[in-house]
């Protein structure tokens, strides 16, 4: 005999669509629930993230007395995490502990006095043990390769394990891979016959299987494999009648069983995670090692010492996300004796907006957007001032303003740029846009990760996908990351299609390079740098007002130019083309984003704008988003230019 545990995790972004709220709901959380239902002896494991849980709660009330229900009858365990889906490692101490009491107390109200916890996105280090611990956790489930890669053999892996930091010890139970591939993808006999051969005579031998929930019905393809088709009922039968199989949940396993030893686990995740946290470049190159492994029959051998990066390379790897991040981290510790301002935090810290693996993630407007909008309604119950300090650990200085109405944050290392000027009125993030940037599987045109097979239906990590044509003639990629005040020197032959797809020439040296600086009631920065090899100056002294801010620029070029001063602005409700015209104001309408403003300039400017739509990958295909639009005010000079610029709310 061997014991079984299936768990389940369910969870939806905080700030998604309610639409695919709805959709996973009516394909995924309610139809594997009711059929759960009517199989008495049929037990799971299930973890429910908050903000899902914050949905059922005021759109389907039926569905949390459903899971009363089923906590009462003994068919539910409910398995915990921070309450809003964060990457516990990834927040500080005291915060992991209040997400993970919270989303006990909604278990509690459920029923259920839940004592482990659903590791989000299974991103371990070692340290977590006295947080667990602190929060009332009495074991935690993660990857089977977190154990493989403290150097444990397969054959070892049947069993949980105990590990220790600092005096405190938790439970560890580990997830089986190939179990995560084969359910619910192959036909259950697949399941069935797995699991079977791994039955001997001691009693405690475990094979776990804990997976996302919307794999049965909403990843492609799954609603007509599992429900349509029958597979979920196929399943809860065989598995329910097979005597050679014992089911069980985590609590009565260790009311049973005593952990196996001691083990101590490294900083890990998943197998998939490693290769997507690195650099697209080192992505790439892992990826080819991992299929040249595969191509000599070792991979299976060696994949034990196969490693790549760790959850935490995604703030190396998009400087976006780290300074949202880091910003979270600030207002964290501003707002830790503000009760009131604690909730906002700790929807900031929903995982989704930071990463991106086979879904949108960072790439995904909206999410970032939700996580911005909690940041900046936490930080208003506090009042931070003006400053000078490294905000995101780059080793270099920003440069902090605030009013009233708006933070306005410098970063004079790089261009002397606004890379974040929030709103606290509108609580959005004028400068909330995503760089262009290759990506590993650009170039990637098949599967990495699992097996084929003719039956059943593919998962998708297994899917091959190519980039459709329309898609490529747009695909543009960016040398510099992109925000506000922002200034290029261009050749005066420069056309709006050259520079919008880069394929053009920055004659001067300003756009990533230091701008040094003044610091007082305003803010004057200034570069002496080059244009076409030639001594040239940009000068410019910001002012921030209670409607917006106000530039005074003055750019001197030995050489007759374009300069452009650019504003990437968060544009992400109203789709836009790139186009040219001449103006001295510039009016923006996003209204289900940032709103309406008013670029206004002194002189008239010829004003080139145009999408910022960055390409990546979706549990649906290719996602070739919009991320922002770049506005960029453009002037002929030679010599000398001066002219004043204001942006304002309206």
């Amino acid at each position: 005999m061997v014991n079984f545990i299936f768990g389940i995790h369910n969870h939806q972004p905080l700030g998604n669509f309610g639409w695919v709220f709805e959709g996973a709901y009516e394909r995924s959380y309610r139809p594997f629930m009711e059929i759960l239902e009517e199989y008495s002896n049929m037990k799971i494991s299930v973890h429910i993230s908050g903000p899902l849980l914050e949905w059922l709660n005021e759109n389907k009330p039926e569905y949390i007395d459903l899971l009363r229900s089923l906590v009462r009858k003994g068919q539910l365990e409910i398995v915990v995490a921070g309450f809003y889906e964060p990457v516990l490692a990834a927040i500080p101490k005291e915060d992991r502990i209040e997400q993970i009491k919270l989303l006990k107390e909604f278990a509690k109200k459920l029923g259920y006095e839940a004592r482990g916890v659903w590791l989000t996105e299974r991103v371990w280090q070692p340290e977590l043990v006295k947080s667990l611990r602190q929060a009332g956790i009495d074991y935690v489930i993660v990857d089977d390769y977190h154990f493989m890669s403290a150097g444990l053999s397969k054959e070892e892996l049947f069993w949980p394990y105990y590990t220790e930091d600092g005096g405190e010890v938790i439970a560890v139970f580990p997830i089986d891979e190939k179990l995560r591939y084969l359910i619910p993808f192959r036909p259950v006999e697949k399941t069935v016959e797995y699991l079977e051969g791994l039955t001997d005579d001691d009693p405690s031998k475990l094979a776990v299987f804990h997976d996302d929930g919307e794999k049965f019905g909403v990843w492609p393809g799954t609603y007509e494999w599992v429900y349509k088709k029958g597979w979920l009922r196929r399943f809860f039968d065989a598995i329910t009648s097979n005597e050679k199989i014992n089911l069980m949940t985590y609590s009565e396993y260790l009311s049973k069983f005593k952990p196996k030893g001691l083990v101590y686990l490294p900083i890990a995740s998943y197998f998939e995670m490693s290769e997507w946290s690195l650099p697209a470049k080192q992505a790439k190159l892992f990826v080819e090692f991992v299929e040249k492994l595969k191509s000599q029959g070792d991979f299976e051998r060696y994949r034990v010492f196969v490693r790549g990066g760790i959850w935490k390379n995604f703030f190396f790897k998009y400087p976006e996300s780290n300074y949202m991040h880091k910003r979270m981290l600030m207002v964290s510790k501003l707002v830790k004796d503000k009760p009131e301002a604690r909730r906002f935090l700790l929807r900031a810290q929903c995982n989704d907006a930071y990463w991106h693996g086979v879904f949108g993630g960072v790439y995904l407007p909206h999410l970032r957007r939700t996580v911005w909008e909690n940041i900046i309604k936490a930080n208003s119950f506090v009042s931070t001032g003006s400053f000078v300090r490294d905000i995101d650990f780059d080793g270099r200085d920003e440069v902090f303003f605030e009013n009233e109405n708006f933070y306005a944050v410098f970063k004079p290392s790089y261009g002397g740029a606004l890379f974040e000027f929030s709103s606290k009125r509108r609580a959005v993030n004028y400068n909330d846009v995503l760089a262009r940037r290759w990506e590993h599987y650009h170039e990637v045109g098949s599967a990495t990760h699992g097996e084929e097979s003719s039956e059943g239906v593919a998962s998708i990590h297994e899917v091959g996908k190519q980039i459709p044509d329309e898609i490529r003639r747009e695909l543009a990629y960016d040398w510099q990351l992109r925000a506000i005040l922002q200034d290029h020197f261009l050749n005066i032959e420069t056309k709006l299609d050259d520079y919008h797809l880069v394929r053009y020439n920055e004659l001067g040296d300003f756009i990533n390079q230091p701008y040094l600086f003044e610091f007082g009631e305003s803010l004057r920065l200034w570069r002496d740098g080059l244009v076409d090899s030639k001594p040239a100056k940009v000068e410019k002294d910001f002012r921030l007002l209670r409607d917006g801010f106000e530039v005074t620029y003055r750019a001197m070029s030995p050489v007759r130019v374009l300069f452009g001063v650019e504003m990437n602005l968060a544009v992400h409700s109203v789709m836009e083309s790139p186009g040219e015209f001449k103006a001295k104001t510039i009016k923006v309408s996003d209204p289900y984003g940032i709103g309406k403003i008013e670029i206004e300039l002194s002189r008239e400017a010829m004003i080139w704008k145009f999408p910022i739509k960055t390409l990546s990958q979706s549990e649906a295909g290719w996602d070739f988003i919009q991320q922002g639009v770049s506005y960029t005010m453009l002037f002929p000079t030679e010599g000398e230019l001066n002219f004043r610029l204001r942006f304002k709310e309206v």
